[in-house]
C-alpha cells in the first residue's frame, strides 16, 4: 500500500520539514488527523509565525470530522483565550466533545471543570462521576483528583486513602505526601471501621515506614475479613517484611482474597505457585479482570501446556496494553508462526511499538525480518505501531542502490 497524503505529512514533520509537511498535509483533504496535525504546526509556530486564530479554524475543521484531539485543542484555547476570547461555558463544551469522542484526558477536564465551577455551576457528584471513567480508562491525574475529592470535599478519609495510594503507585509524587497528612486522621476511625484500618495499615507499611506496625494492623481486617488486607498483609509475609516470612501462610491469604474476587491477589498467588497448573487458575482468574502484568505470564503458562492459540491471544492483549514482554513475544510469535499462522506486519509492528515503551530491544529482529516484506507491509507495520519514520527508514535502506548492491 502506498504511502499517503497524511503519512507523508507525518513522516516530513518528524523529519522537521515543515514546508513539505504542509503542503503534503494540504493534499489530503478532509482527514480529521491532517486538520490537526496541521493546527498543531499553526498553534506551535513550526517554520511559520505562530498563528492561533488559524490553528482553531483548523481544529473545528478537524473536531467535526470526529477528531477527539482537535476538540480537546479546542477546549484549552477556549480555556486559555488564546486566539479566541475566553469563554469557560465554550472550553467545556469542547472538552465534552472530545470526551464523548473518546478522549480521555479531557474527560478529566470536565471533571475539574464541575469541580471548581468554571463554566457550569460547581458539582462535586458530576465532577467525581467524569473522573471515575477517567480513572478507568487509564488517567492517573484523575487518581489524585479523587483523592483530593474525598479527602477534602466529601470527606469520606479511607476513600480517599484508597485513590490517594492508588495515585502513588502510578507515580504522582503529591499523592505520597497527601498519604503521610492523611494517616493521623485515619488513627481514630480506624479503630471501629475495617476499611480505614485497612488503608492506615497500607500507608504504615509501604509509606510510612513501619511495615511491622502496617502489618499488625491489617492482621485484624484480614482476620476480619478484608480482601485488600488479607492481599497485602500476604505481599508482607511472602517478603518477610515487618513479619516473618511464610510462602504457605502468604499463599492462603493470596487465595482467601482471590476467591472474594481480589484480582491483584490472583495474580500474586499465580506468580507464587510457579509453574503448577493452579498458576493458570489464577493468573486467567486476574488477566481476565484486566490485571496487565498478568498477561504475559499466563500466556507463557499456557505455551507451556502447548496452548498456543490462547496463549498468543494474551501476548497480544499484553502487547496492546504497553507491556513489553508482551510486545516481544506477540512480534516473535507472528514472526515464527506459534499459535497461528506467519504475519510479519503483526510481528513487525510489535517490534517496533516496543520503542513507544523505551525498549530498543526488538530492532535486531526487525532487521532480520524486513527483507522479507513489501514497502507498503513495512509501512502498514509502522502505522499500527505508531513509528511510521523507523519504518520508512527501513524501506529507504532496502530501496537504495548501496542496499540493493550489497
Amino acid at each position: 500500500m502506498a504511502l499517503q497524503a497524511y503519512d507523508r505529512g507525518m513522516l516530513a514533520v518528524q523529519r522537521r520539514a515543515f514546508e513539505e509537511a504542509r503542503d503534503q498535509l494540504e493534499l489530503a483533504g478532509p482527514d480529521g488527523r491532517a486538520l490537526l496535525l496541521l493546527g498543531q504546526l499553526a498553534s506551535s509556530g513550526h517554520g511559520e509565525p505562530a498563528d492561533p486564530v488559524r490553528a482553531r479554524g483548523l481544529y473545528e475543521r478537524a473536531a467535526e470530522l470526529g477528531n477527539a484531539e482537535a476538540a480537546h485543542n479546542l477546549g484549552v484555547l477556549y480555556a486559555t483565550g488564546r486566539g479566541v476570547a475566553q469563554d469557560q461555558a465554550a472550553a467545556l463544551r469542547w472538552y465534552q466533545r472530545s470526551a464523548e469522542l473518546g478522549n480521555v484526558p479531557a474527560r478529566r477536564m470536565v471533571g475539574l471543570m464541575y469541580a471548581t465551577g468554571q463554566g457550569v455551576p460547581a458539582d462535586q457528584d458530576e465532577a467525581e462521576r467524569h473522573w471515575r471513567m477517567a480513572a478507568s480508562a487509564g488517567e492517573v491525574q484523575a487518581l489524585h483528583d479523587l483523592g483530593t475529592l474525598f479527602a477534602y470535599h466529601k470527606v469520606d478519609l479511607p476513600e480517599a486513602a484508597s485513590w490517594y495510594l492508588e495515585a502513588a503507585k502510578a507515580g504522582i509524587e503529591v499523592a505520597k505526601r497527601e498519604l503521610a497528612l492523611l494517616a493521623p486522621k485515619l488513627r481514630m476511625p480506624a479503630s471501629v471501621d475495617r476499611r480505614a484500618r485497612t488503608m492506615l495499615g497500607v500507608i504504615r507499611a509501604f509509606h510510612l515506614g513501619d511495615p511491622a506496625g502496617g502489618a499488625k494492623l491489617l492482621a485484624v481486617s484480614a482476620d476480619d475479613g478484608d480482601p485488600i488486607a488479607q492481599r497485602t498483609l500476604a505481599y508482607l509475609i511472602q517478603h518477610g517484611i515487618g513479619t516473618t516470612q511464610d510462602d504457605v501462610r502468604a499463599a492462603a491469604l493470596y487465595q482467601a482474597a482471590a476467591e472474594a474476587g481480589d484480582s491483584l491477589a490472583a495474580f500474586n498467588l499465580g506468580v507464587l505457585v510457579g509453574g503448577s497448573y493452579e498458576a493458570v487458575r489464577w493468573l486467567r482468574q486476574a488477566a481476565e479482570a484486566g490485571v496487565t502484568e498478568a498477561y504475559s505470564r499466563l500466556g507463557d503458562r499456557l505455551s507451556e501446556r502447548d496452548l498456543d492459540e490462547e496463549a498468543l491471544r494474551w501476548y497480544v492483549r499484553g502487547a496492546e496494553a504497553g507491556d513489553k514482554g508482551s510486545m516481544f513475544a506477540a512480534a516473535c510469535w507472528h514472526r515464527d508462526g506459534f499459535g497461528g499462522s506467519i504475519d510479519l506486519v503483526q510481528a513487525l509492528r510489535w517490534y517496533l511499538a516496543m520503542l513507544n515503551v523505551g525498549s530498543g530491544d526488538g530492532i535486531d529482529e526487525a532487521h532480520a525480518i524486513v527483507p522479507r516484506m513489501t514497502a507498503g507491509e513495512i509501512h502498514e507495520a509502522g502505522r499500527l505501531a505508531g513509528r511510521l519514520l523507523e519504518a520508512d527508514l527501513f524501506v529507504q535502506r532496502q530501496t537504495s542502490p548501496s542496499a540493493a548492491s550489497g
